[in-house]
């Protein structure tokens, strides 16, 4: 609404026309009017902006600031925080975990025993991993063999796609359920350079192509040869495996003794975690083991992208956050909490020797090492990447594990 004075000015004195000139200057003095409003309209809306984006420029550089501060850095430096006896830097562990009494432990022999039935089943896996290509043997395919196959796959007598091998040879193991339908036990009874009629049925629900679900198919089969696997004898110890054994029965002794050992030790551990109350955490181990999971966990992601890109051509995942399921910020507070049983083995041995008035020695470390099949140039490869820290933490273990299975009995 306009003023009273603004009509008189329009109409110009005592009602009177204005003249052209007059009203050219009322114009533009309303021009100006304007352009002022304009004007102080745009350097608030200005200032309101600036101030929007330093709100933004602060917040992004303050969210960044406290990511700096409250994320995980990964670090591979897994000796950081140890000394050089294993023990954690500045950290007495029996003052943070109460250890149960294991100087009357009695172990059910039942549930740490390596039976004459396990014995075979892992000489037996041993010997198949050893297993050679045959195209000369008698042998007749049985449940459970490696053979190597030829096949072309016609429906209606048309062959279809994806159905033949190309002449390229497929190992198939009898009875995987690799094939479809009862494909693989049609060959069982069959010998090398058989040339095999095998009809088989694809699943209803087949998704790997739903045209061919349903169909019954035949399959054209040649069996090249059969994967035959050594005899276990002395001759077979001597050529493969004689850093353990000179004989057969010397190797069973062998698997024997480590299985047996490895149960007992298996047991303990066990035992340790299940009844050992954890007071506390020390907040910088915890943080330092934080950061070797991170490095870890990070490895392993690039780790399969790079697989995937060279054996796919594309990524295995998007980004990190993709690869552990959540945003890195969430995946850094969770770290704290997920490495705790880590840290909480780490305590348990450590607590064990130093209730024992023990420590380990980098000697004892290198000798243990190389009754075990390493060298003492595994244990400096080792040390480069890992420092002598943690090597010798590992030893604060195995030297716990080993007091305590003196002090048990097995009944």
């Amino acid at each position: 609404m306009k003023t009273e004075n603004q009509n008189k000015e329009e109409k110009g004195t005592a009602g009177e026309p204005m003249s052209l000139s007059k009203e050219r200057k009322l114009t533009r003095k309303h021009e100006i009017a304007r352009q002022k409003r304009n004007a102080v309209i745009g350097r608030v809306v200005s200032i309101v902006i600036i101030a929007a984006l330093c709100v933004g420029i602060v917040s992004f550089a303050g969210y960044r600031i406290y990511r700096a501060v409250t994320g995980v850095r990964a670090s591979s430096d897994y000796s950081a925080m140890l000394d050089d006896n294993g023990f954690i830097e500045g950290v007495t562990a029996s003052s943070y975990v109460t250890l149960p009494d294991y100087t009357n432990l009695t172990i059910p022999a039942d549930e740490v025993a390596y039976t004459d039935e396990d014995l075979e089943e892992d000489i037996q896996t041993m010997v198949e991993s050893y297993a050679a290509e045959s195209t000369t043997t008698t042998k007749a395919i049985e449940d459970g063999d490696t053979v190597n196959i030829d096949y072309v796959g016609t429906i209606d007598g048309v062959e279809f796609e994806g159905g033949s091998t190309d002449g390229n040879g497929y190992d198939l193991v009898i009875g995987s359920g690799t094939m479809i339908g009862t494909f693989e036990e049609q060959l069982i009874g069959h010998h090398v350079g058989d040339e095999v009629i095998i009809q088989a049925t694809f699943p209803d629900d087949y998704s790997s192509n739903p045209l061919l679900a349903g169909e019954n198919a035949a399959f054209k089969v040649t069996v090249n040869s059969i994967y035959i696997a050594p005899e276990f004898d002395d001759t077979f110890v001597e050529e493969y495996l004689s850093d353990y054994a000179s004989t057969a029965e010397e190797y069973r002794e062998y698997l024997r003794e480590t299985n047996y050992n490895n149960n007992l030790m298996d047991w303990i551990e066990a035992y340790l975690d299940e009844n050992t109350t954890v007071v506390s955490y020390p907040e910088e181990y915890v943080d330092h083991m934080a950061s070797i999971q991170k490095y870890e966990d990070e490895s392993a992601y690039e780790y399969m992208n790079n697989l995937y890109q060279s054996y796919y051509g594309t990524l295995a995942y998007r980004s990190f956050s993709d690869y552990v399921g959540m945003s890195e910020a969430a995946y850094d507070r969770a770290l704290p909490v997920e490495v705790q049983d880590r840290v909480k083995e780490a305590l348990i041995y450590q607590a064990v020797l130093e209730q024992e008035g023990v420590t380990v020695t980098e000697d004892e470390t290198i000798a243990y090492l190389e009754e075990n099949g390493s060298t003492r140039e595994d244990y400096d490869t080792d040390v480069e990447t890992f420092g002598k820290g943690y090597m010798l933490q590992q030893m604060v273990h195995v030297r716990a594990i080993e007091l305590i299975q003196d002090y048990a009995t097995v009944e």
